[in-house]
């Protein structure tokens, strides 16, 4: 059954929404809307300006799930190494590794963790807290505007997903540096003792920026940098004195920054790559250092960096930033492919995480599972979920119902002909083994049983002389040293003659035969001492219960 999932991102400047519908684990990109938040005036707030926006992003926008995100900078994040990897160890240990990072008390905190990595040597967790109060805000904005999200993660942790889904495959040429060198302080050579590769998700916003590396083993870093759009419009409406509308309107039509491969053409198009220039350092810096502490760590190796968001689409930035960072940078084309179909080109990135948010349950990738829906903000829509699900649920049981029936129903009717077929088998064997046909097992079993001996086929005695001997031979204990002189048996007695060592083994003998509900009635005879005196010689006699 195909389902529409809905990622809502709260930016900045706008609010943007995609539509993500999954059908036998495919997905596909639906519909993409993005509404400016409206302007500040004396009679509104930051909530209510965006919730006006937000209302105007999903009114078109029907889903079956919603996924919206939490600011970064909003929270706390920490990779936790520890000698375990048992999530109720980790929940209990995630409040004290934050606590430092915390500006709030403890009990006011939201508390999430994603197991990353595991292996006898413990395991690696990616642990993140947000304040209560803001998370309540957070979920009270979605639900004013009639959605209530079933997830609610970090924005710059579900970038990852991105990666996962998109990018970790994404062949398209990046823009390389002149010469990258194994002593530049942002770049390690491909070498076969370097770390796994990874790649750097930068998403340029238009007050912030998002970075994460990206690996097969999950998230290697996460920043969120103040830096972003903001900063280069800034730097316009300095330069050329003009409004920040105006310049940001510039910054869209006519942004380029030069590169030593892509020089500007123009005096006119050189000033404005200087101007362009000065606004991105506060970014550069930020993500030399990122860069500079990925490669310290040795966690990963930084073999790309995608750009993505809104502020990304400066023209010649990949090439800039490339000669800057000396780190192969491209625009992340398999994200933009997939809302082509919806979006014009210099707004397709602005959707980077808006579209993360849908794809964390669609497909089959690994994604992040950060969650701040948890305690007393765990989602409660699942019950109505489920009760929206009853006609399916109900239709496909029915089909399953009548499937295991026809299968009983086949099996049944192979059964009756293998059992059919053993009686005919079984009925052969026994006129071959016994004599004559016995289809019965039972019968045919107590006939097999019966002794033959050279009167053919009557049937003897079930206790006979030899048997009767046996068990009075096996009844005597075995520590006894005895000597039978004679055994005489018939249908009702038995008698024994024998010698032994003394007066109490005669004892045992008779407590052991005693011991029988075959022998009865047991009389000792003539009991005396032998002629040397070493031993006792006796008789015994008993009613024989048992023999037919």
């Amino acid at each position: 059954m195909p389902q529409r999932i809905l990622g809502v991102d709260i930016g900045s400047w706008s609010v943007k929404g995609v539509l993500v519908e999954t059908a036998f684990r495919t997905f596909n990109v639906v519909a993409a809307h993005e509404v400016q938040i409206p302007p500040e005036t004396p009679d509104s707030t930051l909530a209510s300006r965006r919730l006006e926006a937000l209302r105007a992003v999903i009114q078109d926008l029907r889903a079956d799930v919603v996924v919206a995100g939490y600011p970064g900078d909003a929270a706390a994040m920490r990779f936790v190494p520890l000698p375990y990897a048992d999530a109720r160890r980790i929940d209990q240990t995630i409040a004290g590794e934050l606590e430092d990072l915390l500006p709030y008390e403890l009990e006011d905190a939201v508390f999430s963790h994603e197991l990353l990595t595991k292996d006898a040597e413990g395991s690696l967790s990616l642990c993140v807290a947000a304040q209560s109060e803001r998370v309540k805000e957070a979920l009270d904005l979605f639900q004013a505007a009639g959605l209530d999200p079933r997830f609610m993660p970090i924005d710059v942790v579900e970038l990852f997903n991105l990666y996962s889904h998109l990018l970790h495959d994404d062949a398209s040429r990046p823009e390389a540096p002149p010469s990258p060198s194994e002593d530049a302080e942002t770049y390690i050579v491909a070498a076969p003792d370097a770390p796994p590769d990874a790649r750097l998700l930068v998403d340029i916003g238009h007050e912030r920026t998002l970075v994460t590396a990206a690996s097969r083993n999950g998230p290697a870093l996460l920043r969120v940098l103040r830096a972003g759009g903001h900063d280069v419009t800034r730097a316009i409406a300095t330069a050329y004195e003009i409004s920040m509308d105006d310049a940001e309107a510039g910054k869209h039509e006519d942004a380029f920054v030069a590169s030593s491969r892509h020089p500007a053409a123009t005096d006119a198009a050189q000033t404005m790559s200087d101007v362009i220039a000065r606004g991105l350092q506060p970014l550069i810096r930020e993500l030399r250092r990122s860069l500079q502490a990925i490669r310290k760590e040795r966690r990963v190796r930084i073999a790309r960096i995608d750009l993505l968001g809104g502020g990304a689409r400066i023209r010649n930035l990949p090439n800039y930033l490339a000669e800057e960072l000396n780190v192969p940078v491209a625009y992340g084309a398999a994200v933009e492919q997939l809302l082509e179909q919806h979006i014009e080109t210099p707004r397709r990135g602005a959707y980077a995480c808006a579209l993360a948010y849908a794809l964390r349950i669609a497909g089959d990738e690994r994604v992040a599972r950060v969650n701040l829906r948890t305690g007393e903000f765990a989602y409660a829509g699942q019950l109505q979920s489920m009760r929206e699900r009853l006609p399916f649920i109900g239709a496909a049981a029915a089909a399953l119902m009548i499937l295991l029936s026809a299968n009983a129903f086949v099996q049944y009717q192979l059964s009756s002909h293998r059992e059919a077929a053993i009686d005919r088998e079984f009925c052969a064997i026994t006129k071959e083994v016994v004599g004559r046909e016995i289809c019965e097992p039972a019968i045919a079993l107590s006939v097999i049983k019966q002794p033959t001996s050279a009167l053919g086929n009557f049937k003897l005695p079930e206790k006979s002389s030899v048997a009767i001997a046996a068990e009075l031979s096996h009844r005597i204990p075995s520590k006894l040293d005895l000597t039978v002189d004679e055994m005489d048996i018939t249908t009702e007695r038995a008698r024994i003659s024998g010698v032994t060592k003394s007066f109490d083994a005669v004892d045992e003998i008779v407590g052991a035969y005693s011991e029988s509900p075959c022998f009865s009635d047991i009389k000792k005879g003539r009991l005396r001492k032998t002629a040397d005196g070493t031993a006792v010689e006796f008789q015994l006699s008993m009613r024989l219960g048992c023999a037919k």
